[in-house]
């Protein structure tokens, strides 16, 4: 009887083990998957960047090609040319210039392209506070299954146990 209590016993111990690493690994995969590097929530802020990203490189695209349909017209169409031309304060001959002060030269050609935007490191947890949080949480749910048998095992002997002279005297089934 002493070799199945000792299998019941080690049994009970890794039941134990196998509960609380399960619910660390449990717990270090979910902060993990939804904190960690490689995580949900710095997916989700990649994602955001991506889209920033990818709206400012269709406003430079336009620009470009804006820019690149002004350059060809400035090299084949003469009357694009010579309005160019005047607006650079160039004249025909013939052409008489009149200048009239006070009015502000406003630039057409300056395109204001932004603010460069930058690829910033997401924010997540590191890898080291999710291993950490697996941990902890194996420990608490070990000791928890440990107290647990602890308080069980303690009220069998308070059920089973007679005081005989301070000695406690354990009723077990005799065979």
């Amino acid at each position: 009887f002493t070799f199945l209590a000792d299998i019941q016993k080690a049994m009970k111990k890794m039941f134990r083990l196998l509960v609380a690493s399960l619910a660390g690994t449990a717990v270090y995969v979910l902060v993990s998957f939804t904190c960690g590097v490689d995580g949900i929530w710095a997916d989700s802020q990649l994602r955001e960047q991506k889209r920033l990203l990818s709206a400012r490189a269709d406003e430079i695209q336009k620009i470009n090609d804006s820019l690149t349909l002004e350059y060809t017209a400035l090299e084949k169409d003469p009357d694009v040319i010579a309005g160019f031309a005047r607006k650079m304060g160039y004249v025909r001959d013939g052409e008489k210039v009149v200048k009239i002060n006070g009015l502000i030269n406003i630039d057409e050609y300056h395109f204001e392209t932004g603010i460069p935007i930058k690829s910033i490191e997401p924010y997540s947890l590191p890898e080291w506070f999710c291993k950490f949080a697996g941990l902890l949480m194996f420990f608490v749910s070990y000791l928890y299954l440990m107290l647990k048998d602890f308080r069980v095992s303690e009220r069998t002997v308070k059920k089973n146990k007679v005081k005989i002279r301070g000695i406690p005297v354990y009723d077990l089934p005799q065979v």
